[in-house]
């Protein structure tokens, strides 16, 4: 059984690891009970080693099975446009 990540992402890429989980539906919960934290890290994924599992609402489901470092570099590309889809301002402008 993989093991599944929250890996919660900064509009400047930088990232952090919320915790490990036996169920996408246990990481999905921890992301809700985050409190202010997901100010500073808005993105978030649910990753197994390095590949995809699920990606939230509004971000496109092509990213599942694609590596995480690949939408890191896209966020880093557009530092701009992942604040403003984090803040809600924007569609989720990140596609694999």
């Amino acid at each position: 059984m993989t093991t599944k990540k929250l890996v919660c992402i900064a509009p400047d890429g930088a990232t952090v690891t919320e915790g490990e989980f036996e169920t996408t539906e246990q990481a999905w919960n921890r992301s809700e009970d985050m409190g202010s934290r997901w100010y500073f890290y808005p993105i978030h994924i649910v990753t197994g080693e390095k590949k995809i599992i699920d990606t939230p609402d509004g971000m496109s489901k092509e990213w599942i099975g694609r590596n995480l470092s690949t939408l890191i570099k896209q966020i880093q590309q557009d530092e701009e446009e992942a604040l403003a889809y984090a803040n809600g301002e924007i569609p989720c402008p990140f596609y694999p």
